[in-house]
């Protein structure tokens, strides 16, 4: 880049150079000469323009690969200058830069995230959805919508005055069940108030729970927030570091505990000058590093050893030719298990699975399934080879050893991945959706919100819905009905914004086993996402992949893999010739927390422990209510009384305005 200005500010320059027919190349430089001469605010109407002009009436039915490149790579384009990224047209070419400015700014990020919201509003389906709950319906002889269940600021107003009970909240599982208030159907009501966000509302296969939070102490018990739990995030470095599902962990709980400190010492001879010394002060002695690292060894290398194994037995093996008592794993027999996965690849296309009535030998059997079946024994089998022979009998020095080896560490992640695999997805869940709504944000009720996604409630309704849950990966891997244990142990979320998130910062709440329910803080992520691409660019990705591929290799079905919007946004990125990880980069740091919801969290996730220390009866409805409704008291002492006291929260009540919420006005 010539500008040095430009270069200095950045983070990333990017050139983009889409792989293009002949045809299409000419007019796509002719594009970026337009581009480079028009003004920044008027190069998405010249995009939306060009896309309009070599429009098509239906994209899943055009079979013009070179056309569905074209206006891939434009509304691509498009989709980039809506995120932040500014152009730079020079002599046909066309260099994309993400200025460092605003990128931790709270508003700037909303704008990056409008565009595909504001897109949803424009979508007849919701248009008639928002318009529908906004209409007046009789319900028990008065007319109700969706304005009822928006918290009555003069009644909040009134109740400080007074110094009432200000509101009396709860929490309520949505279900497909009517609001006994209203009339409204749960699911409707947390629809509704999910589009208030500022990140555009998208269904999350897999498990989920709904919730809304609601105040008894006003008519209609009015929404105060909502959450809701979805499946954990299968790699998360910060947080499987923190877990112990590293391998940089185990050698991290090898080495001999110290502290390091700096402090600057004078240097003789120098008139005064002085560098910067370390200091470094062992912790333990050496026969108690000696005795811990002992004890630990003797129980994480036989419970990787347990990882491999049960991992082998969750397999269906019969077509595979292997033999379950084998002990030493053959390289040969390793090879061809990988030879016949590469084959089964071709033939993993337009996949579809038996939801309704599943045959579970049958669905093992099918191409995809037996693909994954000889991948994921290579990789066990692989790892297990390296275990048996590795040398030394005992557990410290083999495990000092495999640390020591580059295959030793990947038999080792084998092992772990083998393990947390299962914990993923039965264990932990994110919290993907939290937060307040006005006017009960003045009240923090995001602070309540974020408190009860944690309770004694969800962890009980959790596990008793998915108690007999039948896993549909594993039963297909296995050949046969699978049910894992479903005992909720750990929640996980991020924060929208690199400052971190008000409503999770200082969230310490002593409970009464004598632990602590904590949002902690476990690093930052930049990590990769697809929030910010349209549904056209989406659109036109799957359609060039399905024309590429001879058939559609992603179909939503279980076993494909994790994340099939990623995975079709990545490949669809490689497929128009641009380097998908500068563009999946969605450069807003976050915050990662973490929430531990048993005592012996870590240690159940391991492996270590089998029974999980709650510190509460998850069968006693009592018990569980009793826990739930003390961590509604303690935010109402905690935050609400001190909130009322420590700012104008009178003034701030009757500034607020129920147009603000009403998603009409956004239509």
């Amino acid at each position: 880049m010539k500008n040095s200005k430009i270069a200095d500010s950045t983070v990333a320059i990017e050139e983009y150079v889409p792989d293009l027919s002949e045809k299409y190349q000419t007019r796509f430089t002719a594009l970026v000469e337009k581009l480079g001469s028009a003004l920044p605010h008027n190069r998405n109407y010249l995009l939306e323009e060009e896309l309009k002009s070599v429009g098509i009436d239906g994209v899943s039915e055009c079979a013009d690969i070179d056309l569905l490149k074209y206006m891939a790579s434009i509304s691509l384009l498009k989709d980039l200058s809506l995120q932040g990224w500014q152009f730079r047209a020079e002599s046909g070419n066309l260099h994309l830069f993400m200025n460092e400015d605003n990128l931790d700014d709270k508003a700037h990020i909303r704008y990056r995230l409008s565009a595909e919201r504001n897109a949803q509003f424009k979508t007849e389906s919701i248009k008639k959805f928002i318009i529908k709950m906004e209409t007046p319906r009789l319900f028990k002889g008065e007319e109700v919508s969706i304005k009822n269940l928006i918290g009555n600021k003069d009644m909040l107003i009134q109740r400080i005055r007074e110094e009432g009970k200000i509101c009396d909240p709860y929490i309520q599982l949505v279900t497909q069940r009517k609001d006994e208030h209203t009339g409204i159907e749960l699911s409707d009501i947390w629809r509704y108030f999910r589009y208030t966000w500022a990140i555009p509302y998208k269904t999350m296969p897999g498990r989920n729970l709904f919730y809304l939070v609601r105040d008894r102490a006003q008519k209609y018990h009015p929404i105060i927030g909502i959450f809701a739990l979805g499946n954990s995030v299968l790699n998360l470095s910060v947080r499987d570091e923190d877990i112990g599902w590293t391998v940089e962990a185990i050698k991290r709980n090898m080495q001999q505990k110290v502290d390091i400190s700096f402090c600057e010492q004078e240097v003789s001879g120098t008139d005064g000058g002085k560098i910067k010394a370390k200091i470094v002060k062992s912790l333990e002695t050496d026969e108690e590093y000696a005795l811990r690292i002992q004890k630990y060894s003797n129980k994480i290398m036989p419970l990787l050893i347990q990882n491999i194994d049960d991992a082998i037995d969750d397999i269906y093996t019969k077509d595979l030719g292997y033999h379950r008592n084998t002990k030493y794993p053959k390289a040969e027999y390793i090879e061809t298990l990988i030879s016949q996965a590469i084959e089964l690849e071709a033939l993993s296309i337009n996949n579809k699975n038996n939801e309704k009535n599943p045959n579970w030998i049958e669905e093992t059997q099918k191409p995809l399934f037996k693909k994954k079946r000889a991948t994921e024994l290579a990789k066990l089998l692989k790892a297990k080879k390296i275990f048996v022979e590795a040398p030394y009998e005992d557990n410290t020095e083999k495990l000092q050893f495999l640390l020591s080896k580059e295959e030793g560490r990947q038999a080792i992640n084998t092992a772990l991945i083998a393990n947390r695999k299962c914990k993923i997805g039965s264990n932990m869940m994110d919290i993907i959706v939290c937060g307040s709504i006005p006017p009960y944000n003045e009240l923090l009720g995001g602070k309540l919100v974020s408190i009860l996604a944690c309770s004694p409630t969800v962890i009980r309704d959790y596990t008793h819905r998915y108690a007999q849950q039948v896993s549909e990966i594993a039963s297909r891997m296995k050949g046969k009905r699978v049910v894992r244990d479903s005992r909720l142990v750990y929640l996980g979320t991020t924060s929208l914004y690199a400052i971190g998130s008000s409503q999770y910062n200082r969230i310490k709440v002593p409970l009464q086993n004598g632990s602590k329910l904590e949002y902690a803080k476990m690093g930052i992520t930049e990590g990769f996402g697809t929030v910010y691409f349209s549904n056209d660019t989406s659109s036109l990705f799957s359609r060039i992949l399905e024309i590429i591929d001879g058939g559609k290799k992603i179909n939503h079905v279980f076993g494909e893999g994790t994340s099939p919007r990623f995975r079709m946004i990545s490949r669809g990125l490689k497929a128009i010739g641009i380097r998908a990880d500068a563009f999946l980069k969605h450069y807003s740091p976050r915050i990662v927390y973490s929430i531990n919801l048993a005592n012996n969290t870590n240690d159940f996730l391991l492996g270590i422990d089998q029974d999980v220390e709650y510190g509460f009866n998850i069968e006693d409805d009592q018990d569980v209510q009793a826990h739930t409704q003390y961590l509604i008291d303690y935010w109402y002492k905690r935050w609400l009384e001190m909130r009322i006291t420590s700012v104008d929260i009178e003034k701030r009540l009757e500034a607020f305005d129920i147009m603000e919420v009403l998603l009409s006005t956004k239509c």
